[in-house]
C-alpha cells in the first residue's frame, strides 16, 4: 500500500483508488481521477482533522461518491501522548468496524478505516477513517438548540440504538469499550478540578451563586456518578449525544457521528446530556415529560422489559448533575474570542444550571 496520508492535503487519486476499491466502494478497473480538498468545509481543531474531498472518476465508478469526509487524529505528538491512553481514536474507528452494522440509528457509510493500534507507547498508532458526507442534510445546533420534533426523533433513535445493547447485548467481545467507571473515564475528575479555576474565570458572569458551591464539590463526587451509571442496566453510551454530533434526514431520522466516547454503562447519560444541554430551557420544560415517555416507550416497543420508567426517571436526574462536567471541560479548548463558541457555552450553562435545579438533582451530590 501507498504511505498513508496523514492529512487531507496528502491525500491522492493513487492512495483513493487503492483503498477504496479493497473496500468494494470503487468498481475493479475504474479508479480516481483527480481529487481535491474543500477547504470551506474542513476544520483542524484540539482532537484531529476533518475534511471533504471532492472526487472525479476514469471508468465505470458505480455508486461511488463525488465527495467524502476524512477524518483524522491530532498531528500534534503532545496532545496525541495525551489522548492516547484514553483509546478514544481506537474507540471510535473499531465502531464503524465492528460494532456500526449492528446499530439501528443510521451512521454515516464508511469508506475506509486504518486502526493500527500497538501496546507500545513507542510505536506511533495510524487512523484514518474516510465516510459518508451528510453535508445534504440538516445538521443539530446546539447552540441554537434543536426543535422539539427533533428532539424525539433524536431520543427514539438513541432508544433503538440503547436497545439493541441492552444489558451488553453485542458487546461480549468489544473490549475496546471501557466500563463508564473506569480508570479511563474516572481520570475526567483530575480534568474538571484542573479546569475549573479557567472556568470560572471565564465564566463566573454565566454561573449561579447557588450554583457555585456544587461546582466546587463537583470533582470529588465524579467517580460516584460515573459508578451509579455503571450500576444502571448496561448499553453501548455514546457519551457525546449533542445536537452538533446529529444529522437529520428530510423525514426527521437522526444520523449520529462522532463516537470516539463510547463506553459501557447506563444510558441515562446520553438521554440527559441531550435534553439538559441541547434544547433551550423553556423547550424543555414544556416539553421534558413527552420526550422522556417518547424514549422510554421507544425503549418497551424494541423489547427492553424490567426498567421501569420511575428507576429511568432517577437515572435520568444522575445524568442531569453529571452533565455539569460538560461545560467545564470545554475551557481547556475553548477559543474565547469566538462569539459562537462563547454564546454556546454560556447557553449550555444556563440550560444545565435550570435542569440541575429543576430536579433537585444537586441531592446526588456530598458537598
Amino acid at each position: 500500500m501507498t504511505t498513508l496520508p496523514t492529512t487531507t492535503s496528502e491525500i491522492d487519486a493513487a492512495w483513493l483508488t487503492e483503498v477504496l476499491t479493497a473496500s468494494g466502494t470503487l468498481p475493479s478497473g475504474a479508479s480516481v481521477a483527480s481529487v481535491s480538498v474543500d477547504d470551506t468545509a474542513a476544520g483542524v481543531g484540539f482532537m484531529g482533522e476533518v475534511g471533504r474531498l471532492n472526487l472525479t472518476y476514469d471508468g465505470d465508478a458505480g455508486s461511488a461518491p463525488a465527495t467524502m469526509m476524512a477524518k483524522f487524529p491530532t498531528q500534534s505528538p503532545e496532545v496525541m501522548a495525551m489522548m492516547r491512553p484514553t483509546r478514544v481514536y481506537e474507540r471510535e474507528h473499531r465502531f464503524y468496524n465492528e460494532l456500526a452494522g449492528e446499530t439501528p440509528v443510521r451512521t454515516p457509510e464508511v469508506y475506509h478505516v486504518t486502526c493500527n493500534t500497538s501496546p507500545d507507547e513507542n510505536v506511533a498508532e495510524e487512523y484514518l477513517i474516510l465516510m459518508e458526507d451528510l453535508g445534504g442534510l440538516t445538521l443539530g445546533d446546539q447552540s441554537a438548540g434543536v426543535s422539539v420534533d427533533q428532539a424525539r426523533a433524536a431520543l427514539v433513535g438513541l432508544a433503538q440504538h440503547h436497545a439493541r445493547f441492552w444489558n451488553g447485548a453485542g458487546m461480549e467481545n468489544a473490549e475496546f469499550i471501557p466500563v463508564i467507571d473506569g480508570p479511563l473515564n474516572k481520570a475526567g475528575q483530575s480534568i474538571y478540578d484542573a479546569s475549573l479555576p479557567g472556568f470560572k474565570e471565564v465564566f463566573a458572569h454565566a454561573v449561579k451563586p447557588e450554583m457555585m458551591p456544587l461546582a466546587d464539590a463537583y470533582g470529588k463526587n465524579h467517580p460516584k456518578l460515573l459508578e451509579r451509571f455503571a450500576a444502571m442496566p448496561h448499553t453501548l453510551v455514546h457519551f457525546d449525544y449533542r445536537a452538533d454530533n446529529l444529522f437529520f434526514e428530510p423525514d426527521g431520522t437522526v444520523v449520529v457521528i462522532d463516537w470516539q466516547s463510547i463506553s459501557q454503562g447506563g444510558g441515562a447519560a446520553d438521554v440527559a446530556y441531550f435534553l439538559s444541554q441541547n434544547l433551550s430551557v423553556e423547550d424543555r420544560r414544556a416539553s421534558e415529560d413527552d420526550l422522556l415517555h417518547a424514549y422510554h416507550d421507544a425503549l418497551g416497543a424494541a423489547g427492553v422489559t424490567g426498567y421501569e420508567y420511575d428507576q429511568f426517571f432517577d437515572d435520568y436526574r444522575v445524568g442531569v448533575i453529571y452533565g455539569w462536567i460538560i461545560p467545564v471541560f470545554a475551557v481547556g479548548t475553548l477559543d474565547s474570542s469566538s462569539e459562537r463558541a462563547m454564546a454556546l457555552w454560556t447557553a449550555v450553562i444556563e440550560r444545565v444550571q435550570a435542569a440541575i435545579f429543576d430536579h433537585n438533582a444537586q441531592e446526588f451530590l456530598e458537598l
